[in-house]
Formats: C-alpha cells, structure tokens, sequence
C-alpha cells in the first residue's frame, strides 16, 4: 500500500512539474507576443508621424501654388468641378435608364 502512496505522489509531483513548465511558457510567450505588439505600435506611430508631416508639406507647398498663381488654381479648381458634375450628372441619367 505504501509502494502505490509513493507512485501517486510521484505522479501529483510529475502533473505539478508539468503545469509549472507550461505556466513558465505561457508567461514566456505572452511576454514576448506583448513585446513584439510595443515594437509593432511604435513602427506604426513612427510611419504615421511621417506620413503626417509629409502631408503638412505637400499641403504647404498646395498653398504656395495656389497663392502665386491665383487665377490658375481657380481655373483648375473650376474645370475640376465642371468634369465632375459632368460625369456625376452621365452617371445618375444612366442608372435611372
């Protein structure tokens, strides 16, 4: 009776050992998933600072354009608006055909 004592205990230590070398590895790997997503996070707040100030420039440089040369960007903006209306208006006759 003593010997299956001994054979249980030694199978309640082996299940514990186990849990505890899977808890470590679950700790593990969630450490290393949270670090990967902070490197991720901080790649993504990186290319979207440069996309930002790309797009502060170009729009910098849209407003020099616009301001030397007035009566042009009204004409661009005009013939813009008139092609659009244009191809708006070809797509509306269409659909209710």
């Amino acid at each position: 009776m003593n010997a299956t004592t001994n054979g249980e205990h030694a199978k309640t230590a082996d299940t514990a050992e186990v849990k505890e070398h899977l808890r470590a590895a679950g700790d593990a790997a969630a450490n290393a998933a949270r670090a990967r997503a902070a490197q991720a996070q901080e790649w993504a707040r990186s290319r979207a600072s440069e996309a930002q100030d790309w797009a502060r420039s170009q729009w910098g440089d849209v407003q020099h354009r616009i301001a030397a040369q007035p009566y042009r960007a009204a004409a661009l903006a005009l013939g813009i608006g008139l092609l659009a209306g244009v191809l708006l208006t070809t797509l509306a006759t269409r659909r209710s055909d």
